[in-house]
């Protein structure tokens, strides 16, 4: 299977959007406390800059190693960024609202910012398996 950098590129963002924020999300819940403790805090930054530098480094490898590939993008490639882009805010939106009532029914901010948190990760997984869908449908 011939694969294209785009196509590459969700990959490597699937996986490591996986990877990284399954590990942060198993060391914080269950909650100790109705609200974010600092060392939690300091995971949680820890765990997004290490989810830029995967990202960055992913796409300069995948740069260097398909130089060739350079192609800018065309029609095809627009209309997957819409309509993937269009999936992953449709969640994003049912999210926020999920987080706004959880930060009415609950004492503290934990449950907020972790609805919003996994609202902000599953709507980039939905995307990137979105962009991938339609890449293999060929829409």
């Amino acid at each position: 299977m011939d694969l294209s950098f785009r196509e590459k590129y969700e990959y490597i963002v699937i996986v490591g959007l996986l990877l990284v924020t399954g590990y942060y999300f198993s060391r914080v819940l269950p909650p100790s406390a109705p609200d974010i403790s600092p060392g939690q805090l300091a995971l949680l930054v820890s765990v997004l800059v290490l989810l830029i530098v995967i990202f960055v480094v992913g796409a300069i490898a995948l740069a260097v190693q398909t130089r060739t590939d350079a192609v800018p993008d065309d029609e095809r490639d627009k209309l997957i960024s819409l309509r993937s882009t269009r999936n992953a805010n449709v969640l994003l939106a049912g999210g926020s609202v999920t987080a706004i009532i959880s930060a009415l029914a609950t004492d503290g901010n934990f449950w907020f910012v972790h609805v919003l948190l996994a609202t902000l990760v599953l709507a980039q997984l939905l995307e990137s398996v979105s962009r991938l869908v339609y890449y293999r449908q060929g829409v």
